[in-house]
């Protein structure tokens, strides 16, 4: 089974984001937004597992790198989660080795030894870049997991997401050593389709999670994903409104329905039914 983490906006947090089997944070709104703060300090404390990231990809195209190691550790002590992803540079391998050398450095005076689990991220704009950042990560002490994104896979192994990192994992499980524990971030219009293939394929061996705001953005804009073919027919337009958008029901009714196919294709039970009361609380 694969955790699946479905992002959100703000209003939705309650009704939408728990509907997933764990839980991504990210660091920019816990810092920026109190309600986001105080409902993943919530879900730690009930023990759900809990991913902060390091906003990298709502960053992309303001900073071009995640958010400082004292920014996420402080993100961090709000809301304790279990896995802390470590600072990152987009598409480039040296400086994401030494951003991460860095991060651990820092962590280790901010935070308790064993306290979180540390997640890192290889980049590069190569495929041997990105092997090889990969392989001085998992070298790194402290390093227990690695993270693959859904920007620097898919340039480095030239394909769409979900082909790339379907030819990621069988470069990394290729010489018969498993790899670390893996965490799939983000995804694009073929995620559900992805899931299935990682789950069919057994790399849900290695893989733990992933994290999405596929259920909720690609509803807003009228994508329905195919039940079939595990895609939906476009891609979204834009980045994702994690601040304020509202779905309204009939679109909150897709939201949820786009979860229940993440869920299957992870391999994770159904949830209960949920009543209409249920799935309008987040649009009243």
């Amino acid at each position: 089974m694969i955790g699946v983490a479905v992002i959100t906006s703000t209003p939705h947090l309650a009704g939408l984001s728990t509907a997933g089997s764990i839980d991504m944070a990210l660091t920019h709104l816990v810092l920026t937004e109190p309600a986001q703060a105080a409902h993943f300090a919530a879900r730690a404390q009930a023990g759900v597992r809990v991913v902060l990231d390091n906003s990298a990809y709502e960053l992309e195209e303001t900073t071009g790198q995640g958010m400082s190691a004292a920014a996420v550790l402080r993100a961090a002590h709000l809301i304790n989660p279990t896995v802390v992803i470590c600072h990152d540079v987009l598409y480039d391998g040296p400086a994401t080795v030494g951003a991460t050398r860095r991060f651990l450095a820092e962590a280790a005076d901010l935070a308790e030894p064993g306290q979180f689990t540390y997640m890192a991220v290889p980049q590069g704009t190569t495929r041997r870049e990105w092997l090889d950042c990969h392989a001085r990560l998992t070298d790194l002490p402290g390093v227990d997991m690695i993270g693959l994104s859904k920007l620097s896979v898919p340039r480095c192994f030239a394909g769409p997401v979900a082909e790339a990192r379907l030819d990621c994992l069988a470069a990394l499980t290729g010489d018969g050593d498993p790899p670390l524990p893996l965490h799939l971030l983000g995804g694009d219009r073929s995620l559900i389709w992805e899931l299935r293939q990682h789950h069919e394929r057994g790399y849900d061996m290695f893989i733990t999670g992933n994290d999405s705001s596929f259920a909720f953005w690609y509803a807003a804009h009228d994508l329905p994903a195919d039940i079939l073919t595990g895609r939906a027919t476009r891609y979204a337009p834009d980045k994702p409104n994690l601040h304020d958008h509202v779905l309204d029901p009939l679109r909150l009714s897709a939201a949820h329905r786009h979860v229940a196919l993440l869920r299957d294709a992870a391999g994770l039970p159904p949830l209960p039914t949920e009543t209409p009361t249920e799935q309008e609380a987040a649009w009243r």
